[in-house]
């Protein structure tokens, strides 16, 4: 058998995983000359969508880190782009006071927006911002011991607070409102078509799911799964398990505020929606049902879930609870997500790991529903039990 390097065997080679992502890159490159602009378009948007889902499993599949603020994220890369692109009027370069601004009675540009008229700062700011906002509150969070429904009651917090920020400032944000009215994306002053944003959208998918299937099988991968399965024995080793979490945290907000800014780009819009706790929690149930720890079940439920969301709820009225139906037989009856099912020949991107305990053990089931029902439960319990604790003093 040949060898490219010494103990290296040819099986290590991921071909099947090569293989398939790149029939199904293909079919997906093709796809702008078999449908129409509205459908491409929300191809392109469920993409971006995938990607976040994506981003979202290396912090809570990999790691163990349940969040509920990836749409923060999300949103602060999307409102760069979006001040760029409304700083710049369509064909001529010219830089005018935004209506929403002009509305509210400011007369000139606040100085913090201003640099964000030229495309380089731009592009800098859609990743740098919501990398930097997420470091800074990784470092307080991971660094302060907070673990479990701690930092998932945190992540609602924050989401919840920069929703009320942004629709509270409305000269600068444009309020619930958000920013619309947007000049064409381009690229270095080249405008784009939407088929060319669209390949754009599933290059940067792509990149996203294969730069996260590397990671995960590195060094740093493997670090990352042992802090899920057990912290303290990662600590106990010598590892500062804050530092991993912060780093993964930070470059999963990093690939939400591209996906952000790409969608401004694509809808030519960006509004407190996205920042809100539910479109938070959207994505997180998107990696649940598509199972946690696994890459392509994250992508392929965003892809599929918000493409049927997105005639069901003209159809049925209660299709948010078909949903969460989905969601409760997923938790209940399977745990590791619908991704599970597959015979594991064709799950090419699970990672070889040791049988799980029979589900037939009580002790293993309740821990599953734990961890899978509902993180706050454990919050609630705690505080029940200190209430009973008040009254029996």
């Amino acid at each position: 058998m040949t060898q490219a390097l010494r103990g290296v065997k040819e099986a290590n080679f991921p071909y099947k995983l090569i293989l398939i992502t790149s029939i199904v890159f293909v079919i997906f490159a093709l796809l702008p000359y078999f449908i129409g602009g509205f459908q491409l378009s929300l191809v392109a948007k469920l993409l971006l969508f995938a990607s976040l889902a994506v981003s979202l499993d290396l912090v809570w599949g990999f790691t163990g880190i349940l969040s509920f603020a990836q749409g923060v994220f999300f949103s602060l890369g999307g409102y760069m782009i979006a001040y760029h692109l409304k700083l710049t009027v369509e064909g001529d370069g010219e830089v005018t006071l935004p209506n929403f601004m002009v509305w509210s009675g400011l007369e000139e540009l606040p100085w913090f927006i201003a640099p964000l008229q030229y495309y380089p700062v731009a592009l800098i700011a859609m990743v740098a911002l919501p990398a930097g906002f997420a470091f800074i509150i990784g470092w307080f969070i991971f660094n302060s011991r907070a673990t479990g429904v701690y930092i998932t009651i945190i992540t609602l917090a924050l989401s919840s607070a920069m929703t009320t920020f942004f629709i509270s400032q409305q000269p600068y944000t444009g309020g619930t409102n958000g920013i619309t009215d947007l000049a064409l994306f381009s690229i270095f002053g080249v405008p784009l078509s939407l088929n060319q944003i669209y390949w754009l959208c599933l290059v940067f998918t792509t990149a996203v799911f294969l730069f996260s299937w590397w990671l995960t099988r590195t060094k740093l991968g493997l670090v990352l799964r042992s802090i899920k399965e057990n912290e303290n024995r990662v600590m106990f080793l010598g590892y500062n398990i804050a530092h991993y979490k912060i780093f993964i945290w930070t470059l999963s907000a990093a690939i939400a505020g591209i996906a952000g800014g790409l969608f401004v780009g694509l809808n030519r819009f960006i509004s407190p929606v996205y920042l809100a706790v539910t479109f938070g929690t959207q994505i997180v149930i998107w990696v649940a049902i598509g199972g946690r720890g696994s890459l392509v079940g994250p992508l392929v439920a965003a892809l599929f879930l918000g493409f049927v969301g997105e005639y069901a709820e003209r159809a049925i009225d209660d299709w948010q609870l078909i949903i969460g139906i989905v969601l409760l037989i997923v938790v209940l009856f399977i745990p590791n997500g619908l991704i599970s099912l597959l015979p594991r020949r064709f799950n090419f991107t699970q990672m070889a790991a040791k049988p799980a305990p029979s589900s037939s053990s009580a002790g293993y089931l309740q821990a599953q529903l734990l961890d899978w029902l509902s993180p706050l439960q454990k919050g609630f319990q705690m505080i029940i039990k200190r209430l009973r604790n008040d009254q029996n003093q």
